[in-house]
């Protein structure tokens, strides 16, 4: 069988992306545009975004629409072509890298944020205008329900209905019914595995091929959703929302520069190699603000740039952008922003439980723009921090979403690369 990157007949493949500058450009003039029509607006330029806007929500739309068919029948066919022992393995070995990569980026996160905020402390005036805040001047927040247990996330791993599971955007069950599926798809045999492989193999092709249409107008898509994402968004006015802005946004962008180099050591491929091959779906990942819409890019670059095993990519990529999202452990400066700003000092034992907690909801967090808001609510609550704080820093993620969404991508195919080159068929390589 063909692999799903190539076309049948030529071998061509069937997903290219723009130039990277061609994106750049598309990025830099919708941010142009769009800090005119925030400044301006009644402007020429703010008067299109109504009209330009749908164009950019039906385009994200459309690229998130083959994720998850794409998701699906690449797991299919990775373990209907390798032994399934092989696979779990495989999985397991992926696993065990998102775990490490979570516990040392929390454990160096909280210790970073605490210095910021002891070293660089945000003025009491700021602190006490922020804490002055009424909850009834912030918008209504989701109900909050409390967070489940152990035995109930295990339990919730196995989807009873995996249709509403795909509806409501629950990727993670959807996975491991995938994997039970294709487990099983071991046993049979004949022409009805084979019917099965080719119709997975198919749909593949069918995604990639739909999504290399896609990113043909990449550049304009990027200008237009930068667009409209920079004329309605602002830094604000409180002195304090800037601060936490500012500072999460430069610990991200440091996590994302460390990243290099941990490539570079453990999966034996070069910083300016690794920064050329991603160059791309970092823009990508930095204008769409989803990790799930990135994935048919990703996996084009860690086949034709990062030249990845074919295993490995079908495998960790898929399962990295549904279970894996290292900004959960990076992100531990909003709860100590906040803890700082109400004066919070939590017992260091529920302080380190409820870091543990936020790094392993990267399990039960949506790739989507702002996923992880509904996951990590509740808590905050729980160490006694008011809602209306959590809603106004939630309420500025856009500009910090940008940078959590390409340090996840980063870490995403710096696993895959580390997977790959530590991975050997049989037995993971030490």
């Amino acid at each position: 069988m063909t692999q799903p990157a190539q076309g049948r007949a030529s071998g061509r493949p069937l997903l290219s992306s723009p130039s990277a500058t061609t994106v750049l450009v598309g990025l830099g003039a919708g941010l142009l545009c769009g800090a005119a029509a925030f400044r301006w607006p009644g402007s020429p330029v703010a008067l299109a975004i109504p009209v330009l806007e749908p164009i950019g929500a039906i385009w994200l739309a459309a690229l998130q629409m083959l994720t998850l068919p794409l998701m699906i029948s690449m797991i299919i066919v990775s373990l209907g072509h390798a032994g399934t022992g092989q696979a779990g393995r495989l999985g397991a070995w992926t696993l065990f890298w998102f775990l490490a990569f979570l516990a040392v980026a929390a454990a160096v996160a909280v210790p970073v944020g605490q210095f910021v905020l002891t070293q660089f402390p945000l003025d009491e005036a700021s602190r006490a205008a922020f804490r002055a805040i009424p909850a009834s001047t912030a918008p209504l927040a989701a109900p909050v329900t409390a967070s489940p247990t152990a035995r109930d996330w295990f339990v919730n791993l196995v989807p009873a209905n995996p249709v509403r599971a795909a509806a409501e955007g629950d990727l993670l069950p959807l996975i491991v019914a995938t994997l039970v599926f294709g487990a099983a798809l071991r046993s049979v045999t004949g022409r009805s595995r084979e019917v099965l492989l080719d119709l997975a193999q198919g749909v593949a092709d069918w995604c990639l091929a739909l999504a290399g249409i896609l990113f043909r107008v990449l550049p304009f898509a990027v200008f237009v959703l930068t667009l409209a994402s920079t004329a309605r968004s602002g830094m604000g006015t409180a002195s304090a929302l800037v601060y936490y802005v500012a500072w999460l946004s430069a610990i991200l962008v440091a996590a994302i520069l460390t990243l290099y180099p941990i490539t570079a050591w453990l999966g034996r491929i070069p910083i300016a190699r690794f920064a050329s091959a991603l160059w791309p779906v970092q823009v990508l990942a930095f204008s769409t603000r989803s990790s799930v819409a990135c994935l048919p890019a990703m996996l084009d670059t860690a086949r034709h740039r990062l030249g990845l095993p074919e295993d490995v990519v079908n495998v960790t990529l898929p399962f990295a952008v549904s279970a894996f999202k290292l900004n959960m452990a990076i992100d531990m400066f909003q709860l100590l922003f906040l803890l700082h700003v109400y004066g919070l000092y939590p017992d260091p034992a529920a302080l380190g439980v409820a870091v543990a907690v936020l790094a392993l909801q990267s399990f039960a967090t949506p790739g989507l723009p702002s996923g992880a808001v509904w996951t990590t609510t509740p808590v905050f609550l729980a160490l006694g921090i008011p809602i209306e704080g959590v809603v106004l820093t939630n309420a500025v993620d856009t500009i910090p979403d940008l940078f959590k969404t390409t340090a996840n991508v980063t870490a995403d195919l710096s696993i895959a690369a580390i997977v790959a080159r530590r991975w050997r068929p049989g037995r993971p390589a030490g």
